[in-house]
């Protein structure tokens, strides 16, 4: 397999013979080599690949070679999107080996027949603006062969409308619906089955991981190996589908699948009408007691139980399991509507046991807890030791497994990532059970970081724990993106800290500036592209998956270290965890997890070999703390300075003269 690759992806191979602008990277070679190994081998690889190596060709065409069926698991849509729509066509073209690819989302994703033919008589909307994709819709169903809503150009993510037009798994009829083998969603899956290769992402992946071990089905077809891009991304992502969760969304959900079967079905029953209303009072009583008085944000759901609404809370449980139980019994009695009643029935049996399970507590493997986001409240239950359910669930069932990643080492070490996802450190009845073996790769990078980045820590300012801390923030900001012309992002950990600064400091600046929340991202992020000298003042969402190359962005400034919260729950759950059992979690978990948030952020800036720029993290912990090496070792090695001159000697040097 290693002869066939250098005939593909060597300095003189078949890549290289057939594309004018291809350029041969030994990284690139090298990872496809470790792949195929770890194929061959029947084992794990973890494989941190720098931005620029070429990953995707790097992991693709040893699968392709493999002669097994791969499951690549991509941390995003839009990079599943581009692999089957740009990478897998590119290498359909160019390699000798034929093969078969399959594209394959969540269901929600699709549009349902059933839905679309019971909403298009009388849609709804939430404005004008969006009454204006109607038309784009009913044209594109009449010509879609695959009925996936990113074939709509420009949709937006959180259109309203689409939740009447597609399913959830649990609202889907299945093998009784009408549409079924016409189905977009069977037919996708019946591609799947006859792939070689088949483009999930991780949302998906782990719902069916999870699906096969409650025992109720599948989603993907039988596979021999999986690679996971971005695979940074398992831990959150997987973590929500082996907890429990129970919503107003969900709830309310139901109600409408429920109210919409009735009419499709023509059933007018008054005893029904009446359950529906007396759900949907109990569902809205419910959460509106348990939101009363919150702010967006995560709670621990004793505080919430125990608090000043303990009484009303307790009333209004009773009234929403009893609601839940008494409708579910109204649907059995419901002779019209056949096999359809038991799904409904299911799903609201399943509904009350989750939530009953929530609020009782009883399992101490979970951490409990409430969200509050978007007008939504989501109970939930999530699993603390997520690494243990890897290990059973993921590593000891599946024997050729790759992780890959651009971020996969902190402090120049995998250890932190195999401890996650169970391949080192999990205990056992009997002690700590045996590593599981691996391959561990890490990539030269392919940039010129020493040249082209360049790293500045004022080592002056306050920390961010002193009240001066945020005046030194806005000051220092303000010179750098003087200095820079613009060209910036500036991302913070907080949306305190970054209001704060954008009203100091966006007046004055004589460039356009943008902030997260004033418009969609996608809006942002083009108006950012298209205006060269402007900035941008973000959070979170903005610290990954944003690509951005080019003289737009050349300067990126981090608020402070991206620690998380500590009286998150589920952080604050799993700290613990570590502490029980003697660890130190600071250093075994906080540490390292904001140092992968650290590395992402900084992965903002380059993004080609010809982008060149300055990184600013304003927290001077990294120069008087004893764990700020641990960060600087996680970071790819630039020149790191600790005075504003030093940076500006850098730019004039470096940016002014390149551009000159």
């Amino acid at each position: 397999m290693t002869q066939k690759l250098e005939e593909i992806l060597g300095e003189h191979g078949l890549l290289s013979k057939t594309l004018t602008r291809y350029e041969y990277r030994p990284q690139q070679l090298e990872m496809a080599t470790a792949v195929a190994r770890a194929f061959e081998r029947r084992r794990a690889a973890i494989i941190e690949a720098a931005t620029g190596t070429g990953k995707t060709l790097a992991y693709l065409i040893p699968s392709i070679g493999s002669g097994k069926r791969v499951v690549v698991s991509t941390g995003t849509k839009a990079l599943q999107e581009q692999l089957y729509q740009k990478d897998i066509p590119f290498l359909s073209e160019h390699l000798p080996k034929k093969f078969k690819a399959a594209l394959l989302k969540g269901r929600r994703n699709y549009l349902c027949m059933l839905r679309y033919n019971q909403t298009k008589t009388s849609p709804t909307f939430r404005s004008r603006e969006d009454a204006k994709w109607w038309p784009k819709i009913v044209s594109w169903t009449k010509y879609t062969k695959t009925g996936d809503r990113a074939e709509i150009k420009g949709l937006p993510d959180d259109f309203p409308t689409w939740q009447d037009l597609s399913v959830s798994s649990e609202g889907c009829l299945g093998q009784s619906c009408p549409h079924y083998d016409a189905c977009f969603v069977t037919i996708a899956r019946r591609e799947a089955a006859d792939a070689d290769v088949i483009v999930v992402n991780h949302h998906l992946f782990f719902a069916d991981l999870a699906l096969r071990d409650s025992g109720f089905g599948e989603i993907l077809p039988e596979y021999d190996a999986v690679v996971f891009d971005e695979a940074h991304q398992i831990e959150s992502v997987a973590t929500s589908y082996f907890g429990m969760q129970s919503s107003n969304w969900q709830l309310r959900e139901l109600v409408r699948d429920i109210e919409k079967t009735l009419d499709a079905e023509d059933v007018n029953s008054v005893d029904l009408t009446e359950s529906i209303n007396v759900l949907d009072k109990a569902i809205a009583a419910f959460f509106s007691t348990f939101m009363f008085g919150l702010y967006d944000g995560r709670y621990n759901l004793d505080e919430i139980l125990d608090g000043p609404q303990k009484a009303m809370i307790e009333a209004v449980k009773g009234q929403l399991l009893d609601a839940l139980e008494q409708f579910g019994a109204q649907l059995r009695r419901t002779a019209k509507l056949g096999e359809i009643a038991a799904k409904l029935t299911g799903r609201c049996a399943e509904q009350r046991s989750n939530l009953a399970a929530i609020l009782d507590q009883s399992d101490d493997r979970y951490v409990y807890f409430v969200e509050v986001r978007d007008n939504g409240c989501y109970l939930q239950a999530s699993p603390i030791d997520l690494a243990h359910l890897l290990r059973k669930k993921l590593l000891e069932t599946h024997d050729r497994v790759v992780f890959t990643s651009a971020t996969l080492t902190t402090g120049e070490s995998f250890d932190y990532f195999q401890r996650r996802i169970g391949m080192r450190g999990v205990p056992g009845k009997g002690g700590i059970l045996p590593d599981i073996p691996c391959d561990e790769v890490q990539l030269p990078p392919v940039f010129d970081y020493q040249q082209n980045a360049l790293v500045y820590i004022p080592r002056r300012l306050p920390e961010p724990h002193e009240p001066s801390w945020l005046a030194g923030v806005i000051t220092i900001t303000d010179y750098l993106l003087n200095l820079s012309q613009g060209r910036a992002f500036v991302l913070f950990t907080s949306y305190a800290n970054m209001n704060a600064v954008y009203e100091k400091i966006a007046p004055g600046l004589p460039f356009k500036t943008l902030k997260q929340g004033d418009a969609p991202k996608s809006e942002i992020l083009e108006e950012f592209r298209n205006d060269k000298d402007s900035v941008l003042f973000a959070t979170s969402s903005f610290w990954e998956g944003v690509d951005v190359e080019g003289e737009s962005l050349s300067l990126v400034i981090i608020d402070k270290l991206p620690f998380g919260n500590p009286s998150d729950p589920l952080n604050s759950a799993r700290q613990k965890f570590i502490e029980d059992r003697g660890g130190f979690p600071f250093m075994e978990f906080t540490v390292p997890a904001a140092a992968l948030t650290l590395k992402q952020g900084f992965g903002r800036l380059i993004r080609s070999s010809t982008d060149k720029g300055v990184v600013a993290i304003l927290d001077s912990r990294i120069c008087s703390k004893r764990y700020g090496s641990y960060f600087l070792k996680t970071l790819p090695p630039a020149r790191v300075v600790y005075n504003a001159s030093q940076v500006k000697s850098w730019w004039e040097e470096t940016m002014i003269e390149s551009e000159g």
